[in-house]
């Protein structure tokens, strides 16, 4: 006779079963669905927004239309129903279905049947804008914490992203992607975004903040995207990391669409600082990287070195394949003198 598992081995096995696996057994195994329902999820992607997106397949929504009881030849969306798209592309499917409910109220229900307290999220969680059920759960109703790495905002009010990031254990919190939006410089400001390890900001459609509100970002690695910088700004932007004495290990990335582009600034700065002999020690600051031309190094404070190259971008991209690379490194000839800048 086979030996039944232990409740808590059982918990075990569950919690490591993919997404697709648990689903399964909700539909074959019913003895076992209450406690597959208390147990957490372990997702590779999530997208929360006017639509919903869990490891590639995608909820999305349209509004039924009605005939107007006034004019016949008027058409009404009915605020109590939606037509409902679920996409998947690996396999390749789509299934359409008319609903007697909101979306809103089917967003809340996929919320409600897939994010649980304790729910991971290993690949990307994303945050297209707030649904109004989110909106109406207070701090003290909602015990419910989401352990992501790496998260995606695009949320355009101060009050939308308080409503979001309650949800998110800040904790295990590493990499944040700010894409473009208004009200840019208020959620910058915010400790969990202006303090995360690595982040970066899409500045192609933000209302920008100013090359001095930017400086106030203390990352590990900060990269700008889209944004313009002029030569008087990226001066502003080294001098303001030499003075405050930046931490060995930060990093400053800036992609660009031309080598030239990046060579051109490198050559400006030379003329603007005191440059140390590094050109030749670039390979063994950084032998996992790609360097194209001479960069440069600037003396620092307590033996550090700020170091500038342009670099390969890690992700290919036709628009900007090239990065303005600058980063924190200990001086490898010992102590330096403070410059005067």
């Amino acid at each position: 006779m086979d030996k039944q598992l232990s409740y808590d081995s059982l918990k075990s096995v569950l919690k490591h079963m993919s997404l697709e696996k648990r689903e399964a057994i909700n539909r074959q195994i019913p003895e076992l669905r209450t406690i597959n329902y208390r147990l957490p999820y372990v997702l590779e992607t999530l997208f929360i927004g006017s639509f919903f997106e869990i490891n590639g397949k995608y909820w999305t929504f349209k509004p039924t239309w009605v005939q107007s009881s006034e004019n016949p030849l008027n058409y009404n969306a009915d605020p109590k129903k939606c037509e409902l798209t679920i996409t998947q592309y690996n396999p390749e499917k789509e299934a359409r279905q008319s609903m007697n409910k909101s979306d809103e109220e089917v967003l809340e229900q996929l919320f409600d049947e897939y994010i649980r307290d304790g729910t991971v999220v290993r690949g990307l969680l994303g945050c297209h804008g707030i649904p109004e059920f989110l909106k109406r759960r207070r701090e003290n109703e909602v015990d419910l914490k989401v352990k992501a790495t790496n998260l995606q905002l695009k949320i355009h009010e101060t009050e939308d992203y308080e409503h979001f990031i309650r949800f998110i254990d800040l904790d295990v919190l590493e990499n944040v992607e700010f894409l473009n939006t208004g009200n840019a410089q208020a959620l910058l400001d915010k400790p969990e975004i202006k303090n995360c390890k690595n982040l970066i900001v899409d500045a192609m459609s933000l209302d920008i903040p100013s090359v001095n509100e930017l400086l106030r970002l203390r990352n590990q690695h900060l990269q700008i995207e889209g944004y313009r910088f002029t030569r008087n700004e990226v001066h502003q932007f080294v001098q303001d990391w030499i003075i405050t004495g930046r931490e060995i290990g930060t990093r400053f990335s800036w992609p660009q669409r031309r080598s030239e582009d990046v060579v051109n600034m490198l050559d400006y700065l030379k003329t603007h600082f005191e440059t140390l002999e590094a050109d030749s020690n670039l390979e063994s600051y950084f032998s996992d990287k790609t360097i194209y031309g001479n960069g440069t190094a600037l003396k620092m404070r307590e033996n550090r070195e700020l170091v500038m190259f342009c670099g390969k971008s890690n992700i290919p991209s036709e628009w900007t394949p090239f990065t303005f690379e600058m980063e924190v490194v200990a001086s490898a000839t010992g102590t330096v003198p403070t410059p005067d800048v």
